[in-house]
């Protein structure tokens, strides 16, 4: 077989520029969200990327500038701006028109104190001195998050098993 000779940062199959990894200070507290007067069978999910979160999180809840939120998340200003304008779409189309939002994707970093749950596979920030328990369902057995965490922290089991005393 010969390789492409468009470069060593492409991969067989993938169109445009490889993403780059955005830093998310802590993941969500809540990766779903249902509106209330349409039947669950029939509504439409729409995805919101955990940068896109992060940008909307940075921007609209904390006040933050775009200069200022793009160098926290490690991205361009172009970039950011792009990432909140994403989120607000969906944002305006979840609310209009109603459905399922979910939380998830995207390649992101999370900051210190973020950690997998081996149950629930959700990610979660602890910050207390005590030994990490997971906030969602109450589980002992965690692992820091990993770059590759989306959301579905089933990244963490195979190094949870490579490395069972973490």
């Amino acid at each position: 077989m010969i390789a492409p000779s468009w470069g060593k940062n492409l991969q067989w199959g993938h169109m445009g520029r490889q993403s780059k990894t955005r830093s998310v200070d802590s993941p969500p507290r809540y990766f779903r969200f249902l509106s209330e007067d349409s039947p669950t069978d029939n509504q439409r999910s729409i995805a919101l990327q955990l940068d896109e979160y992060e940008a909307l999180r940075l921007a609209d809840s904390l006040g933050y500038d775009h200069s200022e939120a793009s160098r926290v998340m490690d991205v361009s200003r172009p970039t950011f701006t792009r990432l909140l304008k994403k989120a607000r779409q969906k944002m305006a189309l979840f609310l209009t028109d109603g459905g399922i939002l979910d939380i998830r994707g995207g390649q992101v970093l999370f900051g210190k104190d973020v950690y997998c749950c081996s149950h629930c596979h959700r990610p979660f920030q602890w910050t207390e001195k005590t030994p990490p328990r997971c906030s969602r369902c109450g589980g002992e057995k965690v692992i820091r998050a990993q770059p590759s965490c989306h959301h579905d922290c089933r990244c963490c089991e195979a190094v949870a098993e490579m490395n069972p005393s973490s």
